[in-house]
């Protein structure tokens, strides 16, 4: 009877343990799976942190994968992913985010020999990515550690990279916000690009519904894009100016 009273709490332990492993597995193809659904491309994750008795999902070492057209691998390295949620929302078919973290450490933009890069490729940052799901977010988070720029449509490929070591908090974001394109939008409001592909209106059409600091940043942009050129002409070759 001692042995079986023992072996109950055992098991339990045992079933815990399976729940969480399986837990941290489901979350990983889930990101894995809305990840490429969103953005259209694939994304390598290093691991997943779901809490038992705990709203929250800790996401580290992601690695957002280019199309095979481009000659480098890698689109951005994210650290984390951080998302502390209302775990009834979740449940209902609407999620409700109190806080996220979108933590970017290098983001590399690539144009190939085309000239097509790899951002406009992005769903949703050109056209309409087509998404119907109802979601909000409190506070959405994101850093931006460098912007690494790779030019292959030149005779003599270039490579620049800005650091930008940037935080920025927007509030309020709903379905009507889409994400990729308040990240370029962020990126293009610090940096000046080359044509990517991108332009600005483009960009505000899927921000409808940001406020007070992405208004900022939409003012921003506007100074920041209307040098688009000038950023790279003095360091291309001579016979790529022409």
């Amino acid at each position: 009877m001692k042995k079986f009273l023992w072996m109950v709490p055992a098991g339990l332990i045992v079933l815990l343990v399976v729940l969480f492993l399986s837990l941290n597995f489901i979350a990983r193809v889930s990101v894995e799976i809305g990840a490429k659904k969103i953005t259209g491309f694939p994304l390598k994750i290093g691991s997943v942190d779901v809490r038992l008795f705990s709203s929250k999902l800790d996401v580290r070492d992601l690695t957002l994968m280019n199309p095979p057209e481009y000659q480098e691998k890698m689109f951005v390295d994210m650290p984390e992913l951080y998302i502390d949620y209302r775990l009834r929302s979740m449940l209902s078919g609407a999620p409700h985010i109190n806080d996220m973290l979108i933590n970017i450490k290098q983001l590399v933009i690539v144009k190939n020999g085309k000239g097509d890069s790899n951002a406009m490729k992005l769903k949703g940052v050109v056209s309409s990515g087509g998404g119907s799901s109802k979601y909000t977010i409190d506070k959405l988070r994101i850093h931006i550690g460098t912007v690494t720029l790779k030019d292959y449509s030149h005779p003599k490929p270039t490579e620049h990279n800005t650091p930008l070591d940037v935080d920025v908090t927007y509030p309020n974001i709903t379905d009507s916000t889409d994400i990729s394109r308040l990240v370029m939008l962020t990126v293009m409001s610090q940096v000046k690009l080359p044509d990517i592909g991108i332009k600005p209106d483009d960009l505000k059409k899927g921000l409808s519904n940001v406020t007070n600091q992405a208004g900022v940043v939409l003012k921003n942009t506007s100074d920041a894009v209307g040098g688009l050129f000038n950023n790279l002409k003095k360091s291309l070759p001579q016979s790529d100016n022409k």
